[in-house]
């Protein structure tokens, strides 16, 4: 289903899950900007409708996007809120940390 569709419709979550695939479509074609603006919007409806996972995983996401862009402070930053929402909910092989 597209995003257009999904917005229609109000499926929010899904909407979620399409913005965050195509982030991370574009942070594998290092097209980070695009990464960070579409990760963004699926983590902003994530808080929205209380997606906690989805919400870690997208601060995960963004985490590898800020380290690509060579933006460490960030990226810390984004992996302590992923981490911290994971043993929030309870999942503690959830984030893998990446060298």
């Amino acid at each position: 289903m597209e995003i257009a569709l999904r917005m229609e419709i109000g499926a929010r979550r899904g909407e979620a899950a399409d913005y965050g695939t195509l982030g991370t479509v574009f942070e594998a074609l290092s097209g980070y900007d695009k990464a960070k603006e579409y990760i963004e919007k699926a983590l902003a409806i994530r808080i929205e409708i209380g997606d906690k996972q989805g919400e870690a995983e997208d601060y995960a996401n963004l985490r590898i996007v800020f380290r690509s862009l060579g933006k460490y402070a960030k990226a810390t930053e984004y992996i302590e809120r992923a981490l911290a929402i994971n043993k929030e909910i309870g999942m503690k092989k959830a984030v893998v940390i990446e060298t």
